[in-house]
């Protein structure tokens, strides 16, 4: 059941969505209608836009991030706010480092993919029509290829900027080495620009000059009505379960 709410939201074309759709539908019909409660452009991937490449359909960022804080989330607000400053710095520097050891020009786990992408290639059957089209049978499943357009009815090229197995047998036949078409967002280049503005050094604080009419003041204490609180922060507790500790 899991698994085909999942292969939903990994779908690239209507077709495919549909499909996967109706099998979740058929196991459970009430799951099925409440999945497609919400709108599907906001979570599938067949109606996602394809100028942005990516292929997530979920974000833990922000549980990561306070994963990432948990130490400094309960320190005094200056004190915190500089213990994120110089993780993100350090973080940012040494992401910046391992960009520049790469073995390839594009990122690890973009290759990764190419190269999963190339063996499904391999199984693949093609059939040229002489022009810019390609017919790519993998299995029971067949898609067109337009080289002239750069597109593939699969879409996943399209939404991934990393040519998909139905293009990677296209370019093979044309003589092209499909990863010179993988896009640029993925290469070096992009990822160094990323990181070229730096965060800046920070005197300790006995060095700032602080404006008095931009001091601030702690709020009001207020005695809340009933008993402290006695349990643990629920964010902090699912946070250190997600670091092991």
């Amino acid at each position: 059941m899991k698994k085909l709410m999942w292969w939903c939201a990994w779908s690239t074309y209507d077709e495919e969505f549909k499909d996967q759709l109706n099998k979740l539908g058929k196991l459970d019909a009430d799951v099925a209608k409440d999945l497609i409660s919400k709108p599907p452009r906001a979570w599938c991937r067949t109606y996602f836009d394809t100028q942005c490449k990516n292929t997530m359909v979920d974000n833990n960022f922000t549980e990561s991030f306070n994963a990432w804080i948990l130490e400094a989330r309960s320190m005094p607000i200056i004190k915190m706010l500089e213990e994120i400053r110089i993780k993100v710095m350090t973080r940012l520097a040494e992401n910046e480092d391992k960009i520049r050891h790469w073995k390839t020009e594009y990122s690890p786990q973009c290759m990764k993919l190419y190269n999963d992408y190339r063996a499904i290639a391999y199984g693949c059957t093609m059939n040229f029509n002489g022009d810019y089209g390609y017919e790519v049978s993998e299995g029971d499943d067949r898609h067109t290829m337009n080289l002239e357009h750069i597109r593939c009815t699969c879409r996943l090229w399209d939404l991934s900027g990393i040519p998909c197995p139905h293009a990677i047998n296209a370019f093979m036949h044309q003589k092209v080495v499909p990863e010179t078409q993988i896009h640029w967002f993925y290469s070096k280049e992009a990822y160094l620009l990323t990181y070229k503005h730096k965060i800046q050094l920070v005197r300790g604080i006995q060095f700032w000059n602080v404006d008095p009419a931009h001091a601030m003041e702690p709020p009001d204490m207020i005695k809340t009505i009933g008993r402290p609180k006695k349990k643990k922060d629920r964010i902090i507790v699912e946070a250190r379960k997600r670091k092991g500790e």
